[in-house]
């Protein structure tokens, strides 16, 4: 009997061993997981190109381009265009995340991307300023890829800047002419100049944090 409960405390003794060893290596590993977690995003950041103040010329050069690209044209100074509203995305500039801040400029620079792709010739764009300024959005895009995970996403900001750009093609393609193709091109315009204010932002950010 002595020797059975010698032998049962000894294995109860080591059974809690275990379970105390177990427990401290899941709650290590938890840890580790939430660390990684935490880090990942830093990590990208820093490996991030597009975040170098001496990118800040990327702004300069695209919106260069596409004054070059689009040359103004003669038309009515009472022109305009009511009969479709275009959706206000200017909200999504007030954002001050880094991560939100990134997807919000490759949200915009993609949507613009897509529609000079498809509507190059009939805005009448010149040949050889589009080619360069779509050189300069890929360029931007593929950067932009290297700073946040594959996976993030903003279903509000992508729907937003998504459903504008689609309003900007039903105007021309309902009436293409040289008063609609100005409207448009002054809303991307726009687009593009607040994109560069919120890179401008982010870089700052990026550099004060890495001075703190």
């Amino acid at each position: 009997m002595f020797k059975r409960n010698t032998f049962g405390s000894y294995c109860c003794i080591n059974y809690a061993i275990y379970v105390s060893i177990t427990v401290t290596t899941l709650h290590m590993a938890s840890i580790q997981t939430i660390l990684l977690l935490v880090l990942i995003p830093i990590v990208q950041s820093q490996n991030c190109k597009w975040l170098q103040p001496k990118q800040e010329y990327l702004n300069r050069q695209t919106l260069k381009t596409f004054e070059e690209m689009n040359p103004p044209e003669d038309y009515d100074e009472s022109c305009q265009y009511d009969s479709i509203e275009l959706p206000n995305i200017d909200e999504i500039y007030s954002i001050s995340q880094m991560e939100e801040m990134v997807l919000a400029v490759r949200g915009v620079l993609n949507e613009t991307m897509r529609f000079y792709m498809k509507h190059h010739e009939s805005m009448g764009c010149k040949q050889q300023a589009w080619e360069r300024f779509q050189q300069l959005l890929y360029y931007q895009i593929n950067q932009l890829e290297a700073c946040i995970p594959e996976t993030a996403e903003n279903p509000v900001f992508n729907q937003t800047i998504s459903d504008q750009y689609q309003a900007l093609e039903q105007i021309l393609q309902e009436k293409n002419t040289a008063c609609t193709r100005d409207i448009i091109q002054s809303e991307i315009r726009g687009n593009l100049q607040l994109v560069g204010q919120l890179a401008s932002r982010a870089r700052r950010q990026r550099l004060l944090q890495r001075t703190a």
